[in-house]
């Protein structure tokens, strides 16, 4: 059964060009069984993102753990916040 996570990090760059490369790897994301449903940065804190995305349990860490892009993103690895929700 697919699960949504709910992930809120920081970036140490703008959420434009944070968000260029989080779009421009969804091919990587969607090929590896993980469907971004939203994405956006808080309207108090330029530098604090959430993605929610879809994937079946275990996906989308094993995706995230050594994966240079996420990092090369702007991504603040370290900083996140996980939640699992089941529909």
């Amino acid at each position: 059964m697919k699960v949504a996570t709910r992930i809120v990090f920081k970036i140490s760059n703008t959420f434009s060009e944070w968000a260029k490369a989080f779009d421009d790897d969804r091919a990587n994301q969607e090929a590896a069984g993980i469907k971004a449903i939203f994405r956006g940065v808080s309207e108090t804190d330029s530098s604090t993102v959430m993605a929610i995305l879809e994937a079946e349990p275990g996906v989308l860490g094993k995706y995230m753990e050594g994966n240079k892009d996420v990092e090369a993103s702007g991504h603040i690895i370290g900083s996140e916040e996980f939640s699992n929700w089941m529909a």
